[in-house]
């Protein structure tokens, strides 16, 4: 097929507005932000862990064991739950940009307009379906809340 230059920018906008290229960039960008958000707040309590009764994360190394390692393998272990926390994070932060961004965009084709309830609607979406895994009043919760969330966004970026 021979497309003039303007059908094929067409088509690379026309892609680039698509709700799965809008879902895909968020869930890429929601994934590195949460993973840089993970990694940071490993960081600022990784030295030494919370000891509760009965409450462990897997593989994670009590005070007690760790006093007992080598500088490097106590490094190496950081490193490793550091990494684990940052890929956890990232994960949760992606599921969440997935559903925002693709709910957002749905809303917005299916009501042909651009404004603030969009990202209010995707927000209370988005909290309630994550919600939802914990029971109805945390589904409930949490669409109010990612709700005001959006919304308080839309309002300081001046939408």
């Amino acid at each position: 097929m021979n497309y003039t230059e303007v059908e094929a920018e067409r088509r690379v906008r026309q892609f680039m507005e698509s709700c799965g290229f809008k879902a895909g960039i968020g869930t890429v960008g929601g994934f590195g932000f949460g993973a840089l958000i993970g990694l940071f707040m490993a960081s600022m309590n990784i030295g030494m862990p919370m000891e509760m009764p009965g409450v462990k994360m897997p593989g994670q190394k009590t005070f007690a064991q760790r006093q007992s390692m080598s500088a490097l393998e106590t490094v190496k272990d950081m490193g490793r739950e550091m990494g684990t926390r940052a890929y956890s994070t990232g994960k949760n932060f992606a599921l969440m940009s997935a559903i925002f961004a693709g709910s957002e965009c749905l809303i917005e084709s299916h009501r042909a307009k651009h404004d603030m309830l969009n990202s209010v609607s995707a927000g209370c979406f988005t909290g309630g379906v994550l919600g939802l895994r914990a029971g109805p009043a945390a589904g409930a919760f949490g669409c109010m809340g990612f709700a005001a969330f959006s919304a308080a966004i839309d309002l300081y970026m001046g939408h």
